[in-house]
């Protein structure tokens, strides 16, 4: 099984069940979601790679900026991930077709919706917003 984590940014909620619907096209469930208002602390842990950043103060204020909608999508079949990331499209001149492209304003730090990079990536990120599907995990080991 392969997860990924998924974050419907501020200003872009109106979508959800568009966005949602494209994610279940490739097979996947939504396991888990949440809506909330990042803080600090959640920012820094999930940004951790992008802290010195030039274009860090801009991003966090961004996000910060009012409610998203944070999902872990999963699935059986192997390659989520990169399902996930096709039709997310690029940060920068996202493909039409895409869901930064369709659902989007042009702006590389306002580009709809962050999706995990890779599966280690995906395991921290969603360990950050939702320890709970660890920590159950590491009780039945």
């Amino acid at each position: 099984m392969e997860r990924s984590l998924l974050i419907i940014k501020p200003g872009f909620l109106k979508y959800e069940k568009q966005i949602k619907n494209r994610i279940k096209k490739l097979g996947a469930k939504i396991t888990h979601e949440k809506k909330m208002v990042l803080d600090d602390v959640l920012i820094t842990k999930h940004y951790a790679e992008h802290l010195q950043k030039d274009f860090f103060p801009e991003l966090k204020k961004y996000m910060q900026s009012g409610e998203v909608l944070v999902m872990c999508a999963e699935r059986e079949k192997d390659g989520l991930i990169a399902d996930i990331r096709q039709i997310v499209g690029a940060t920068k001149n996202p493909e039409k077709g895409t869901i930064r492209h369709d659902f989007g304003i042009g702006r590389i730090t306002e580009n709809v919706i962050h999706a995990s990079d890779s599966v280690m990536s995906a395991e921290r990120e969603l360990n950050i917003f939702f320890p709970e599907m660890f920590q159950n995990a590491e009780k039945t080991k």
